[in-house]
Formats: C-alpha cells, sequence, structure tokens
C-alpha cells in the first residue's frame, strides 16, 4: 500500500482503496477491477455472482444474531473519469494511480484519482473483509459504466437482487444525505467531414486553449467554469469575421459528462491575411483571458503560424462546425422552483473529435423535468438537422424522484445526527445517479439514501478526497447497518 495512506482509519478501508487504484479501470475496461473484487469475495468463501454486462454482487452473510433483518444492497460504481493533465503521460488502461497526500487530502499526480467511485466500493469491499459492526445481510452491488451513462445500472439483471434497501455511497458533500438526482441523456453528434488537398494560396494558424479548470457537468455546471469548446468557437468566430476559413483539425475535451479543460485546432487562411488574422485572434484571445482572469487564472490560449497541412475539410463543412459549436446549448438553462438554489436543466457540450470521415461533438444533457429534458434533446435535435449532422442518441437515464417519508431516509438521518451532533442536509442533485436507474427497475416499494464523503474537483486532474471525511462516511454506513439491523 502507497506511503499515501499510512496510519489512515479505516485502515481496511483504505486498503482496499489502494487496492482498488492499483487496478486500471476507465469505463468500458472494468474487467480487471470486477476480477479484482471476485478475488476478494472468493478468498472470504462468499457467494459472487455477475450479470452479463459485466456488475458484480457479493453476498455477505448478517451477522450473529442479525440473520432476520431484512437485506440492504450497499452499492458503488468501478469505473473512473481518466483525465491527466496536458504535461502528464499516464496510460490509464495499464498504469495505477499514483496516490500523495497533502494534509488533510489524498490527490493523484496530475490525473484523477478515482475516489469517485472508488471510497464507496472501498466501504463495501471494507465490508466484504469483515470490517464494520452488526449488520443483517448484505448485497454488495458493484455497477460498471456509471460514468458514461449509468449502463451498468440500466442493464443491471435484477435477479442478482432481493433487498428493497439500498444505500448508495456515490455523493461528494458528507453534510448532505442525497435523496433524489436528475435525469440525463447523451446527444452524439455527427457531421460529414471529407478531407481534401489543401487549395494554393493557403497558410495555417494553430489554436490551443489549455488551463481550464474543467469540472463535473452535474455538479459544476453552475460554476464559474470556462468551457474550452465554446472557447474555442469564440475565437474561431473572430477568425471567420476576418476571411474564410477551413478547418484541417479540431479536437477538445475527453468525457461527456466532464466540462472541458482542453481545446486545439489547425485551421487554414488566404496566405495574404494570416498576419492580420493572427493580429485579430490574439486581440480576441487576450479579451478572453482579461473576461476569465478570476474565474480561470490559468487560462492560455496560444495562437501562432503554423506549417500548412496535406489535408483539410471543405469550406463548407468548416462552416457547418462553426455553426454547430457556436449554437449548441451549454451551462444552466433552468433553475429549480421546487428545490431552491439547485439547477433544474443544464447541458454540456463536451467532446469534438475527427473520426474517420466524420467530425463528432458530443454533448449531456441534464433536468429534473421529464418534459424539459425532452425539450432540450429536440432542440439539440433540431440544431444538428439545420446544419446537416446525424444524430446518435446515447443512453438516457431516469430522473430519482425524491420521497420525503422514506422510512430509510428517517432512519439515517437519526443516526447522522447521533454521530454529528446536529442535523444533516437533504438534498436532491443536478448531477445523475444510479438510484434513479436502479429503482426505476427494482421491485415496488424500494428505497435508497446515498451519501458519501468530501470529494472536490471530481472529474479532473485536480481530484481529492478530504481523510477526515472518509472516516465519517465510514462511521454513519457502519452506524446505520447496525440502526437497520436491530
Amino acid at each position: 500500500m502507497s506511503h499515501a495512506y499510512d496510519h489512515l482509519e479505516p485502515a481496511e478501508l483504505w486498503r482496499q482503496f489502494a487496492g482498488l487504484n492499483a487496478v486500471p479501470r476507465p469505463s468500458r475496461k472494468e474487467q480487471a477491477a470486477c476480477e479484482h473484487v471476485r478475488t476478494l469475495a472468493l478468498e472470504a468463501g462468499l457467494d459472487v455472482r455477475s450479470d452479463d454486462i459485466g456488475n458484480v454482487v457479493v453476498y455477505v452473510p448478517a451477522t450473529s444474531g442479525r440473520e432476520g433483518a431484512p437485506a440492504v444492497t450497499i452499492q458503488a460504481h468501478l469505473d473512473m473519469v481518466c483525465e491527466a493533465r496536458p504535461d502528464v503521460a499516464h496510460d490509464f488502461d495499464t498504469q495505477p494511480i499514483l496516490p500523495q497526500r497533502a494534509g488533510d487530502w489524498i490527490l493523484a499526480t496530475g490525473t484523477t484519482l478515482g475516489a469517485d467511485n472508488g471510497i464507496g466500493a472501498a466501504c463495501a469491499l471494507a465490508l466484504l473483509r469483515g470490517a464494520g459492526g452488526p449488520h443483517g445481510p448484505l448485497e454488495l452491488l458493484f455497477t460498471v459504466e456509471e460514468e458514461i451513462g449509468l449502463v451498468g445500472a440500466l442493464k443491471l439483471d435484477w435477479n442478482l437482487l432481493s433487498a428493497r434497501l439500498m444505500i448508495n455511497l456515490d455523493s461528494e458533500d458528507p453534510a448532505e444525505l442525497t435523496v433524489g438526482c436528475a435525469g440525463g441523456a447523451r446527444t452524439n453528434l455527427r457531421l460529414p467531414a471529407k478531407a481534401v488537398p489543401v487549395p494554393r494560396g493557403l497558410a495555417a494558424i494553430s489554436i490551443v486553449i489549455g488551463g481550464l479548470k474543467g469540472g463535473h457537468s452535474g455538479v459544476q455546471i453552475h460554476e464559474p467554469l470556462g468551457n474550452s469548446l465554446k472557447l474555442l468557437s469564440r475565437v474561431l468566430d473572430r477568425a471567420a469575421v476576418q476571411t474564410a476559413v477551413r478547418i484541417s483539425s479540431i479536437s477538445g475535451g475527453n468525457a461527456s459528462n466532464a466540462i472541458p479543460r482542453d481545446a486545439s485546432t489547425l485551421v487554414l487562411v488566404p496566405a495574404e491575411s494570416r498576419e492580420d488574422v493572427l493580429n485579430a485572434l490574439r486581440r480576441e484571445a487576450e479579451l478572453i483571458v482579461d473576461q476569465w482572469f478570476r474565474a480561470e487564472p490559468d487560462l492560455a490560449i496560444a495562437i501562432d503560424a503554423a506549417e500548412a497541412p496535406p489535408s483539410c475539410l471543405s469550406a463548407d463543412t468548416s462552416e457547418r462546425i462553426l455553426e454547430l459549436l457556436r449554437e449548441l446549448p451549454h451551462g444552466v438553462l433552468a433553475v429549480s422552483k421546487d428545490f431552491p438554489g439547485t439547477v433544474e436543466t443544464s447541458s454540456n457540450v463536451a467532446r469534438v473529435r475527427v473520426d474517420g470521415s466524420f467530425v463528432q461533438i458530443d454533448t449531456s444533457s441534464r433536468s429534473f423535468r421529464t418534459e424539459s429534458l425532452a425539450a432540450l434533446q429536440a432542440e439539440i435535435n433540431r440544431i444538428a438537422s439545420d446544419h446537416g449532422a446525424e444524430v446518435d442518441a446515447g443512453d438516457a437515464y431516469p430522473a430519482w424522484a425524491p420521497n420525503p417519508h422514506s422510512q430509510l431516509l428517517a432512519t439515517t438521518r437519526r443516526a447522522y445526527a447521533r454521530l454529528n451532533g446536529i442535523e444533516p442536509k437533504v438534498r436532491v442533485i443536478h448531477a445523475g445517479l444510479e438510484c434513479g436507474a436502479l429503482l426505476g427497475r427494482g421491485p415496488e416499494g424500494a428505497e435508497a439514501i446515498s451519501f458519501g464523503p468530501r470529494i472536490e474537483g471530481a472529474h479532473t486532474p485536480e481530484e481529492r478526497v478530504h481523510i477526515p471525511s472518509v472516516r465519517r462516511t465510514w462511521d454513519l454506513l457502519v452506524a446505520l447497518l447496525d440502526d437497520l439491523s436491530a
């Protein structure tokens, strides 16, 4: 176990987190992590089962005297968002996460840490290893592909579970109990983009945007965080005002649920106009950096003359890309009237890539209201159609409607108040949680609650987890399982 975890409590929880982060676990590539869980379960002599999508359930018998208590599902996802700083070379498919400690925080070395949702999974693995206190029968559910649309939860084989009580460990504020979440959907736009030889008389300009903080598109969409693709669109619009622009290459963003931090493009303009365009773009870049200085102090926009490439996209295709990036909605679109201060509807322009003969632009939308989400998806589809792009609708997931009369909520509130001496905040969140996907397909009358440690910077290389809050999360979990089985 890394020295970063030395002397941390609960020791078994941190040992299991270290073990998880030694196993690569990007979305769609969780096989090694699933096998890690299976191995631990079999070593402990426990029954373990999997479904066709790859979700794993480990069955932990009740402790002595609690055999008659209702079964409880402990749920966490195994996959993690894989983001690295531009200057950090890290192969998430093969290399372990390298942790470090900074005061009361654990973080990684230039990459995402995987505390989202590795700490929750480590809590479940610690229970598997016999840590904790009295409890009834447990069903430890480890889901896959959560970060790319809650795929594992949506495709779970419910024959694996019998419990009607579920504790989700994927929240990120230890002062809160989460009882509801927004639904969401991904929409991927594919614009036909045939490369052609670069016409004579054109010169190249490189535009690179970096240094943005990024963030979770559900948790942090309301914060003043720059979107690299929207900023790139603004710079490109300034170029288009000067002259006709051809795009040779364009890329930015890494995950549909992360606000993009970096973007770059190589464009072509008439050679005789290049210096004028360079000067205009640099002035625009200075305005952008100055506008965002307080919120994004590390924002950097590099605009330079470049060597002309052998091919580029047509003028028509280039114009369509600019129009799509300009018109696609991003940010907070509506605030909830029912839950003051909570974002109701939002959208994230998340990623752009040249993929063979297509340019692909990925968006992620969320809302508490089904009709608002449908209207937003329809608007994105209209924008795509107007500019000749095909639409590939990704997996949607349902909202988790709050139940203020839940007995599980009441029991959790009492346990929290007893441990902490204060009442918890009870809230709904704009980010997606697997509870909605799971309860929507589970048995009638099933209840869920979600809580977790303080995690900051999720989905970015600045991700970190607050060490004392991990202990508080564990203590609440142990106390709640005791109360539920008493």
